[in-house]
């Protein structure tokens, strides 16, 4: 093809292009248009989801961690989370995995001790006073001690693997799991000045920090998930700033929970929400009160749905 030629279909072609660039700009400036001339109620703006509200938890210390399918963590609110504080009885839930871990289910009964029975009585229910001698299944202890908080029946645990072994255990425990900032003196989690029976420890405090507790929550999810089951039970008598003072919206379900208080601790409260697939972990340690951590924990729920 000549030179020339090309040039003479060029030159016929432009025209062409020329009204179809001008089709193309009046179809774009008449849709512009039509969309500026439309009632302001009628037009679509982007939306971009308001930033969170910034959460004052008036604890010592809290954390939120978001799990995935494959364990992978985020935390998405953090107080102090590697400060270590006294854990009143979050401590419980280790008490609960050293129990199960060391002891025999099937091997039978326990028979409560005057020194088990004499533990502080902080629970409503679950005080073994008037049963010294008597004979608790392995099964009816462990919800004394996950539901009611039962010390009474944390000391018949602990005796069942001799008290000093359990706790010595549950440091071993620790520090396997990376705990860090953990320690335990009492199966129990009472101040010392509480306990009817003082373990041969220098340290009488058991304390923790609230990213400690969310791994000791992650092991107990892997390995024992009875445990978390058992503190979601609904025994025979009411629990006063429990769980059923909670409100979750449609989304959270609940998976464990456990209480704590004491005069050093406050008010204590590890919550587990969430599916096998994805699950939020949330702790707060040194409320005012066993109502504040309630109100606390509640704040929380709420920033999370928001």
């Amino acid at each position: 093809m000549s030179k020339e030629f090309k040039f003479f279909l060029i030159g016929l072609s432009l025209p062409f292009l020329f009204f179809a660039l001008n089709i193309s700009k009046d179809c774009l400036e008449n849709y512009f248009y039509a969309q500026i001339s439309q009632p302001l109620e009628k037009i679509v703006f982007a939306e971009f989801p308001p930033p969170k509200q910034k959460l004052d938890l008036q604890v010592k210390a809290a954390i939120s961690a978001r799990m995935d399918e494959n364990g992978t963590e985020k935390i998405i609110f953090r107080k102090n989370i590697d400060q270590p504080f006294p854990i009143a009885s979050l401590t419980k839930l280790m008490t609960a995995v050293i129990v199960l871990e060391n002891y025999d289910l099937e091997k039978g009964s326990i028979t409560i001790s005057e020194v088990a029975a004499n533990q502080e009585n902080v629970p409503n229910y679950g005080n073994l006073d008037k049963n010294v001698g008597e004979k608790f299944s392995t099964g009816q202890l462990l919800d004394l001690l996950l539901i009611y908080s039962s010390n009474d029946a944390a000391w018949a645990l602990s005796e069942a693997i001799k008290t000093e072994n359990c706790v010595e255990k549950m440091n071993q425990k620790a520090s396997q799991l990376g705990l860090e900032n953990t320690h335990f003196a009492n199966p129990t989690g009472l101040d010392p000045e509480n306990l009817y029976y003082h373990p041969p420890t220098q340290n009488y405090f058991n304390y923790s920090t609230a990213e400690d507790l969310i791994k000791l929550a992650q092991y107990i999810l892997k390995n024992f998930p009875l445990i978390f089951e058992i503190t979601l039970k609904k025994g025979p008598y009411p629990i006063e700033n429990g769980f059923s003072d909670l409100i979750l919206s449609e989304n959270q379900k609940e998976t464990g929970w456990k209480t704590g208080y004491t005069e050093e601790a406050g008010g204590c409260a590890l919550l587990v929400l969430g599916d096998e697939n994805k699950k939020i972990i949330n702790v707060i340690l040194g409320a005012e009160s066993p109502e504040a951590r309630i109100k606390e924990m509640q704040k929380l729920i709420d920033w999370l749905n928001l």
